[in-house]
């Protein structure tokens, strides 16, 4: 009887598999690389200019705008009106619920600078308004508003990191605070002045780096 020396043909499982596994290394070989962070943005290279105007996160305190943001950050915005319960102490703002500088995942938080005036007319034309999560009233815009207040420059910019700050960290990258301040919020606020930075240090949760032109170079 003769021998079959015919080999047998590969599985259709190990077909698929090693098909997969070519078109996978391809695939890293072709990837595009990603683009390299600007060293300027990342959040302990916040800088006094010459003309005393506060640069940080690739921004202008007092000068940039909502819009300027999303061309760095993407356009996942919300736009929102606030006010004590009172109707006082309204304010605008701009909320990136998730943005990256970086390999830095956190959220953004811009306060936008509108006339008393504009902004009292937005709240009286306010499409729905409903109690906020801190006992004061939160009020849904009309997209004609929210693009008017997008192009307005805003008046701070708050850094919400997702990740958890330790204090070796924060010495190492931002160095030490000029004053440490324990506030009415019962939380420790870290000024660091060159840097037009406040960091409020939550041991419960993420920090908040507020920065505005309101610290001394």
């Amino acid at each position: 009887m003769a021998s079959n020396n015919k080999k047998r043909p590969l599985p259709m499982f190990w077909l698929v598999l090693i098909g997969s596994l070519v078109i996978f290394a391809l695939m890293l070989l072709i990837q595009p690389q990603r683009e390299a962070t600007d060293e300027s943005h990342l959040p302990w290279n916040a800088k006094f200019s010459e003309d005393g105007n506060l640069h940080t996160l690739g921004l202008i305190v007092g000068q940039s705008t909502v819009n300027d943001a999303v061309k760095l950050y993407g356009k996942d915005v919300e736009i929102k009106m606030f006010s004590a319960l009172n109707e006082s102490d309204k304010s605008v703002e701009a909320y990136f619920p998730v943005m990256y500088i970086g390999s830095i995942k956190a959220a953004l938080a811009m306060r936008i600078i509108v006339p008393q005036e504009r902004m009292q007319q937005a709240f009286d034309n306010g499409k729905k308004i409903v109690m906020s999560s801190t006992g004061g009233r939160e009020i849904e815009l009309y997209n004609q508003d929210k693009v008017e207040f997008m192009n307005m420059p805003v008046s701070s910019i708050t850094l919400l990191p997702r990740k958890h700050l330790t204090e070796r960290a924060i010495k190492m990258r931002f160095g030490e605070p000029d004053r440490r301040e324990k506030q009415s919020d019962g939380l420790q606020h870290w000024f660091f002045d060159k840097l037009g930075l406040e960091m409020i240090i939550d041991p419960e949760g993420p920090e908040a780096l507020q920065y505005t032109n309101g610290q001394s170079k």
